[in-house]
């Protein structure tokens, strides 16, 4: 149970740094310091939530389900067990400005303060913040579209700049078969994903041939921005991927009192799979594992959460894809992105399945807004062909990388013959570009859109893919 006073409001200034009569006046509340503002537990409150499970016929059972507990999962880890001088929530999502700050608008006599927290509070939910900005005056939302936009920039550089990190390697390839292991870490303090049941990321694994075409998709979406090959109930989780219809999806999967799917938050009993992944320094044996525990077939997997040494707390997963290739006898290319997914089209189902004012409404907004998953991360590898490496092809340099202005060239060692083949974007779709000589390579332009571009070059009779990256 909260209690507070809801004239007071807490920051991490002393009251004689502080002239409190000016907030008094303006607003009516009275600002007081209070150490534990900067501290991850101010967050506790409203992130640790254990709601009571009824059954189908709306009787409570006596069970109770953890619908989320970002805050337990951040003490379960590195930063968690750092204490008051590790990282805590606010690092992240109030980043601080060492500079001294004025506190108040148009009041330049008073003293700076430092540090000041940027009440930024970035998180990750783009589709949400973009159905809110579009129906903002239905929905009486006073921020402007600017600051919307502001916020939504914010988000999207926290989703793909600090949390996860790819690293795509090629094992062996044999004559009907190539192997990759796609490792992901988790950079931030608690699960990815973390917070309301709904939120889930998935990989999309592409391979393509030296002509662009597909040989082997996974994870890719529908119209509606569902995943194809997605199971009926839910897909479980995997180690090794080698079909079409098998994706890797990191999700918590509520289950009921009869453990069928659910994802109406009072049905929910205990998780039936969640594989979320967890932060560095995670551990079972953590006082708080009874809150944020790994659930399905994640528990066998000896890559999930485990060191080379076989040790608990690397934050970390290791998908296998093998991957059919009889028949493929020319070079491949293997892409895998990461796609952050606030809300899954068959989420909304059930309420979807009843009517009233507020439900229509909202299905009528969700229907108009953009859902189309946010690409968290990138990474791809050659194989075959694009595997062979030489003194030309190893000394090849890209300048300048990242390009402002999406003009771009390709240098060689003397004597070496530099040639564009194909360039792909992020999502591995060809992209048309025109190539010209330049000193000892070539040049091109590339389209104005911003991103991670994969250029495929031939040099000397070999092939290497150098990414650049167009602000």
């Amino acid at each position: 149970e909260l209690h507070f006073d809801s004239a007071k409001v807490y920051g991490p200034y002393a009251d004689d740094e502080i002239d409190p009569s000016i907030m008094q006046f303006f607003v009516g509340f009275t600002p007081e310091q209070g150490a534990h503002i900067t501290n991850s537990k101010v967050c506790a409150g409203c992130h640790t939530l254990i709601t009571e499970t009824i059954d189908l016929e709306g009787n409570l059972t006596g069970d109770e389900f953890v619908e989320q507990a970002t805050y337990h999962e951040w003490l379960n880890s590195v930063y968690g067990a750092a204490g008051a001088n590790g990282t805590q929530c606010n690092t992240c999502h109030l980043p601080r400005v060492d500079g001294p700050v004025i506190l108040a608008a148009e009041y330049a006599f008073l003293n700076g303060q430092t540090p000041f927290g940027l009440h930024h509070l970035a998180g990750a939910n783009v589709h949400m913040l973009e159905l809110m900005k579009t129906n903002r005056e239905a929905l009486h939302i006073p921020a402007t579209a600017a600051q919307f936009d502001s916020t939504i920039a914010r988000t999207k550089t926290m989703l793909t700049r600090r949390s996860l990190d790819l690293d795509l390697d090629l094992i062996d390839r044999t004559t009907d078969t190539a192997y990759f292991a796609l490792r992901l870490e988790n950079r931030v303090g608690h699960r990815f994903p973390s917070g309301y049941p709904s939120r889930r990321a998935f990989i999309e694994f592409v391979v393509v041939d030296a002509n662009g075409d597909t040989v082997f998709a996974s994870g890719r979406t529908d119209a509606t921005h569902e995943v194809i090959g997605h199971d009926a109930g839910y897909e479980p989780h995997y180690d090794v991927i080698h079909a079409p219809d098998q994706v890797q999806i990191y999700e918590l999967v509520m289950g009921d009192v009869n453990d069928d799917v659910t994802t109406v938050l009072e049905h929910a009993k205990r998780p039936l799979k969640d594989n979320r992944l967890v932060p560095l320094g995670f551990s079972t044996a953590h006082v708080s594992y009874d809150t944020t525990t790994i659930a399905g077939t994640a528990l066998l997997d000896p890559n999930f959460n485990r060191t080379v040494l076989d040790e608990e707390g690397s934050g970390t997963d290791i998908v296998h894809y093998h991957i059919p290739v009889s028949g493929v006898n020319g070079a491949l290319r293997a892409f895998a992105r990461v796609y952050y997914q606030p809300m899954p089209p068959g989420w909304n189902a059930s309420m979807f399945a009843l009517h009233s004012a507020r439900i229509d409404t909202f299905r009528t907004m969700l229907a108009g807004s953009d859902g189309t998953p946010t690409l968290v991360a990138v990474d791809s590898v050659g194989l075959g062909p694009l595997g062979i490496t030489n003194a030309a092809v190893q000394g090849v340099r890209v300048l300048p990388n990242p390009t402002a202005d999406g003009m771009v060239r390709f240098e060689g060692e003397a004597g070496s013959r530099v040639k564009v083949q194909h360039v792909f974007d992020a999502r591995g779709r060809r992209v048309v570009v025109q190539s010209e000589p330049f000193g000892r390579g070539v040049r091109i332009q590339l389209p104005a859109a911003p991103g991670l571009y994969f250029v495929q070059l031939e040099i000397d009779g070999s092939t290497v893919v150098k990414r650049v990256v167009r602000r």
